[in-house]
This record gives structure tokens, sequence and C-alpha cells, in this order.
């Protein structure tokens, strides 16, 4: 792949500290139209990627004073530098060292020294890599933006249908047989369900939009407070929830809010056919990242259709069983994908689920 185009010339970010090492690489990527930039340590890079973002990196392991994985490291904690894809270059082909590498983030290796031919078909994979994941992100920004248009526009009239329904019932309801009542029901139920599908959908464009926010949020305090709200809305029910400790995280608290209200009412609703429901909060963690699991003793699910459960409309029970919009889980995923998270379902039928998340530590 040449790129002739100054303008359109990747940039490469090569932390070395070996002369002839650097020497070859330059002279290969040079050949091939690429910008290269050198850093002989690893704050020297960190402060030139804080100057101006490379298309890619090219990262040493071992170096005096700070070695590639604390420099990988570093740089993968940064949301505004995660996506820079690095390439470790290493003299040893050792196995730990490579799985190191990985764990850290980094997406590809080249062992020293250099076979050139190797070296630029990394290099040139992983830049194409990067430019098609940048299209792809910019349609999705666009798709969510003709989503919250459309559903923004057909919100009013759907809220003046609903007025008018309203207007029905109050003036014309003594006017109507028992038939004419159940038609007018079923309409105010049906404009009710699509105003909230709406706002739903408003709900789930605007997380890709909205400003991060990062503050210390107590995950432990927000189950505790959200799932007493909701438990307080359906006194009639036994609801036993056990909220284990939780950590303290860096996110926004109004996307924690919404994630963990939407996690508790879909447990909730799915443990309504019980004659006890039973939710419990758990946390784990690793040296990288902290585990959230929220079990439920509910209907549960065949996990040969897990994967439609984050999509958009997708549902595994009939509407007339559990009512929703077909949104509450994908809102909860895009949250999670914002603050660089995961999250995952398991289950099974009249078992029960168990819905996780795992979130970045900081």
């Amino acid at each position: 792949m040449e790129y002739s185009d100054p303008s359109t010339q990747p940039e490469i970010l090569l932390v070395d500290d070996t002369p002839e090492h650097i020497e070859t690489a330059v002279s290969v990527l040079c050949d091939h139209n690429f910008k290269v930039r050198i850093a002989t340590k690893g704050i020297t890079a960190l402060k030139l990627i804080d100057q101006h973002l490379p298309d890619l990196i090219l990262l040493d392991v071992y170096m005096p004073e700070m070695d590639g994985f604390e420099v990988c490291k570093t740089i993968k904690r940064n949301p505004d530098y995660i996506h820079i894809p690095i390439i470790f270059l290493t003299s040893s082909n050792d196995e730990e060292s490579i799985k190191k590498g990985f764990a850290y983030g980094a997406q590809d290796y080249v062992i020293k020294p250099f076979n050139s031919s190797e070296l630029l078909a990394r290099v040139n994979t992983h830049i194409k890599l990067k430019q098609q994941t940048k299209s792809l992100l910019q349609a999705n920004r666009e798709l969510d933006s003709f989503c919250y248009s459309v559903s923004h526009d057909l919100k009013a009239p759907l809220l003046s249908i609903s007025r008018l329904i309203d207007y029905l019932v109050l003036d014309y309801s003594p006017r109507l047989d028992n038939d004419g009542h159940e038609l007018l029901d079923n309409i105010q139920k049906k404009s009710n369900e699509l105003i909230m599908i709406i706002d739903h959908l408003l709900e789930f464009s605007r997380m890709s939009e909205m400003e991060l926010r990062i503050e210390k949020v107590d995950l432990e305090h927000c189950f505790r407070t959200i799932c007493s709200e909701l438990i307080k809305l359906e006194p009639q029910r036994k609801i036993q929830c056990i909220i284990k400790s939780l950590p303290i995280i860096c996110a926004d608290p109004i996307m924690m809010k919404l994630l963990v209200s939407n996690i508790l009412s879909n447990a909730l609703k799915y443990t309504r056919n019980k004659a006890a429901a039973s939710i419990e909060i758990t946390s784990a963690e690793t040296p990288e990242e902290y585990i959230v699991s929220i079990k439920d003793n509910g209907e549960g699910f065949d996990m040969r259709y897990s994967d439609k459960l984050f999509k958009v409309f997708q549902r595994l029970h009939a509407q007339n069983e559990f009512e929703g919009s077909g949104v509450g889980l994908a809102i909860c995923q895009k949250i999670l994908q914002r603050h660089h998270g995961r999250a995952w379902l398991t289950g099974k039928i009249d078992q029960g689920a168990c819905f996780s998340f795992s979130f970045p530590k900081q």
C-alpha cells in the first residue's frame, strides 16, 4: 500500500532505543511514504503523543527507565489514545512476554531484527483496520443521528394522537358501548407503547452524543438507592434484593444511574411470575477491570439466542407476556461501550438469568 499524497500519509511513532533498529525501521517506512517520528524513551513517547496523535505506534518492549509494557498500559488508560494501534517490537519470542503485551492492549508484535516485508505488512494491516474502524464509527454516528431525528419527528404527532384519545375518553366515553370502550382502551394502550418506544430510541441515540462527565460513582450506593425505589413501586410483590460489596468507579453518574435502572427493571420484570423474586448483585475484579453481576430467579432464556439480546427491538419473549420497548439492553451496552466496558448475559429457561458487565480500572 502506497501513500503518495502527503496529506494522507499515515504517521508512525517509533519508540526504540537501539540505533540500528531505528535506522532499519525508518528506512523501510519512509521508502513507502510513511511519516515517522522517533522517541528513544518511553516518557518522551508519551509527551509526543500528547502533542500529536500518531496513526500507529511501533513500541520496543525493553527500554531503560520505562519499558514498553508500562508505556502501552499508560496509553491504553487514556480514552483519547485507546484507539491507536500498538505493535510491540521484541527481540524475544518468549510466549509470556507476547501474552503480557496483548493483555496490556497491544494489537500485534514483530520480532527483531526486522524482516522488512513482515514489518511493512503488519503496519499496513493495522493502518487499514484503523481506517475501516474510523469509517464504521462515523457511519454509526450518522445512523444514530438519523435515528434521533426520525424519533424526534415521530414523537410530536404521536403526542397529538394521545391527547386526542384522552379527549375522546373524557367527552365521548358515555356514548360508547362495551366494544367501543375496549377499542378505545386498546388504541390508548398502543399509543402509549409507541411513545415509550420513541422515548427509549431517543435515549439510545443520545448515548452516542452525550459528553461524558467522569467522576467517582459509588456503585453499591447506586444499586441500593435504585433498587429501593423500584421495589416501592410494586408493594404487593415479595422481592428479595441482596447487594454485596460493590466498587467505586470513575464514570458518568447520569449514565450509571440509567444503566443500573435498566438492569434492575429488567430483573424485576422477568421475575414477576415468581412467588418470590430473588435478585443478587455481586462483584469481582481482575488486575485490569471490575466485574459486576446481577443474578435473578426469573424466566431465563435460551442461550442459543443470547446474541439477539443487545440488539434494538430484539426480544425473546412475546410483548403480551412481558411489556417493554426492546431497547433497554441496547442502551446498557452502549453506555458500557462509551466507558470501554463490556456486557454479557447468561441464563437457562425457567432458571433465571445473570447480567454481567465489566468496567476498566482507572
